[in-house]
Parts: C-alpha cells; structure tokens; sequence
C-alpha cells in the first residue's frame, strides 16, 4: 500500500539539547521569531537563547506569549508579528498550543490572506512557510513532529486544521530538561493526548507498516515512563523517554485518529474545555466500544502496554494523576449532548478511520458513558 510521511529533517533528543537552537537557527537566516508561553517569556532560559543567537549574528524578536489554545485570531497577530520583523526562521519553545501556533504563522507570514481563509479551504497554501524550530514543553500533542497545526475559530465557532506537507517543523528539540518543572496534573493531562495519538494511529483502518510500527513503539514507552514521571517529575530519563513516545505518536498520527479525535474538538467547543481534558474523559470509553466489536485491532496495543484491559489502564493512569476520566467532571451534562453531536457534524474529522465508523448513534454511545 503506497504511504506518505512527513517528519521533521532533524531531532535532538536528551539533556541540554536545547543549546542546538542557536545553531540550528543561524542555518536558515539572521532574524529569528520567538514564540513561547506566559511562564517562559521573561526567563533565563529565553534569555540565554537570545544572547547565544546574538552570537551567531542572529537578531531575535520574541512575541507576546501565547496563552491558550490555538486560535485563528492569535496566528494572525502572530504572522503579522514576523512579517513587522522580518522573521526568517521561527523558534516556539512550549506545548502543542505554542507550537500550533507558531506553525500556522509561519505559513501566514509569507502567503496573502488570513488564517481563517485556509482553515475553511479558501485558500490553498502556495509558498513554503518559515523554517521552524520546535522544542515541547510538555509530553503530549507531538506537534513538532507533524504537518498540522489544529485552531479555534471563535468568531464561527468551530475547531478545524490547517495543514501541508511543509508545515513540519524543520528541527524538533527533545530536551526534558524543558518538560521536568511540570505539574503531576498537566504531566499526565498532555500524555493523554500523546496515548490516544498512539493507540488511534495503530488500530486505524489507515494504518500502514511505519505508522503502526512507529504508534506500538510509542505506547512502550509512554506506558514505561509516565508512571516514573508521574512519581519521580525530575527524572530526566523518563521525561526523555515519554517526549519521545509523544513524538513518536506524533508521526504515527499521520493516517488518522479516531473517534476520542473525532468528538474533541466538539466537546470542546461545547463544554469549553482544554483538549486533552476531552481526550482523558473520551479516551477510555472510545477504546471499550472499539474493542467490543473489534477485539482483534487491540491486540497489539494490549501487547506494547503489557496489560490485559487497555482502557482500564488509561484511567488507572488518569486517577494517579489526578486526572478525571468523565465529561461531567468538567461540567458537562446529557443536555449538552445534542450540541456536541451538531457540532461533530459541523467538523468532525477521522470518522473514517476509526475501526467503528463514527455515526451519530456511535457518538452517542460514547458520550453515553463518558458523561
């Protein structure tokens, strides 16, 4: 079966790799826009950057932080940012918002138009974005592997992606150094989104020889290390093994996702809740109603991850991070349940590919037992 992959041209991986950025950046031009989240924005680390690509005759602007989740609004501003400075190479250093972000800007800075036109399809992306350097903060989108950058449209509502082959960053920087000052909530939060990543792109009717391959390798080593991270957050060996698993995930999801992919973004528009809260909550029941039918497609992932109930696994991870694994948790009802369905048809995505087609009644019966 013929297959695509997209992957970035180089990642560092492990303890001070961080300190590659400078030289990396200086490969692709003398002006540089930094992006970065609230928590970063004003620290040592953003400064130490700055001064090293100073040092390589690199100029560099750092943007207003990013604060929430990726929006269309906020990648105009930012895209507007980089043309005003002249950017040649983009540097996001932090979670898959940052980088979402940073990734869709790189392409509106250098073609006409706005954000929402290519979200809608409008328009279709001609020039090559700005090259980019990734480096996650946390262990769970895998966007600095990928060629999509997901985003809220608040003005119309919806939740869609914008995405090109190119859109990949051009380096992707895996220091745990960055990622051991996280919380036991937001550790385990953001690993949630990197397992549904890995288990969905292995059971996907799309999956191919790499994509499953490369999904069974990251649930090993999520599955491995999360618990350390989860007891031990300055572990840097875990940290490194569940930021590879997330990127590793993060490659595998490049053939489709399933249905806790399917219904996020709805839920989320709905019940005003971060994505990796939906996919905590939706996660566990999408697994049991999928393996119900399908018992066969999860007997790899029951292998990788060494236990016999792989949804019971999911939440037993949740409960040690005090994560919640119901919607109603994050204040949602049954009565929110007709809009969220709207809202699925509005712009669901991988309904295709999970092993049970993504109806309206499946997507009840997982709302159901989610709420």
């Amino acid at each position: 079966m013929p297959f695509e992959i997209t992957s970035p041209s180089v990642i560092y991986c492990g303890a001070g790799t961080f300190d590659k950025i400078a030289a990396e950046a200086a490969r692709f031009g003398s002006r540089a826009a930094i992006v970065t989240r609230t928590q970063l924005a004003d620290s040592e680390r953003i400064s130490g950057l700055v001064e090293a690509l100073n040092q390589l005759g690199v100029q560099a602007a750092t943007s207003d932080p990013v604060t929430e989740e990726p929006t269309v609004e906020r990648v105009d501003e930012l895209a507007a940012f980089m043309r005003a400075e002249r950017s040649e190479v983009v540097i996001s250093i932090g979670g898959g918002s940052v980088i979402d972000t940073a990734k869709a800007a790189a392409v509106l800075a250098v073609n006409e138009g706005t954000t929402e036109q290519y979200q809608l399809k409008e328009r279709e992306i001609s020039n090559p974005p700005l090259p980019h350097i990734a480096a996650p903060t946390t262990a769970g989108t895998g966007s600095e592997a990928t060629r999509v950058s997901v985003l809220t449209n608040n003005t119309l509502a919806i939740k869609r992606s914008i995405s090109h082959p190119l859109m990949a960053p051009a380096v992707a920087v895996l220091d745990p150094e960055l990622t051991a000052g996280l919380n036991l909530r937001f550790t385990t939060l953001t690993a949630m989104d990197a397992f549904a990543h890995a288990i969905e792109s292995a059971v996907s009717l799309n999956a191919d020889p790499y994509t499953r391959h490369i999904a069974l390798a990251a649930l090993e080593h999520l599955n491995a290390s999360l618990p350390v991270c989860q007891k031990h957050p300055r572990d840097l060996e875990a940290r490194l093994d569940c930021l590879q698993g997330s990127c590793y995930a993060g490659l595998a999801m490049q053939n489709g996702l399933g249905a806790s992919h399917s219904l996020a973004p709805a839920v989320c528009i709905v019940g005003k809740i971060r994505h990796s809260e939906a996919i905590a909550a939706l996660l566990p029941q999408v697994i049991r109603l999928n393996e119900h039918q399908y018992p066969a497609a999860y007997d790899q992932v029951s292998r990788a991850m060494g236990v016999d109930d792989v949804s019971r696994r999911i939440m037993d991870l949740c409960s040690a991070g005090d994560v919640a694994t119901s919607l109603m948790e994050y204040g949602l009802t049954d009565s929110d349940e007709d809009d969220i369905i709207e809202a699925l048809n509005r712009y669901g995505s991988h309904r295709q590919t999970n092993p049970v087609e993504v109806t309206d009644d499946f997507a009840r019966q997982i709302l159901d037992i989610s709420l």
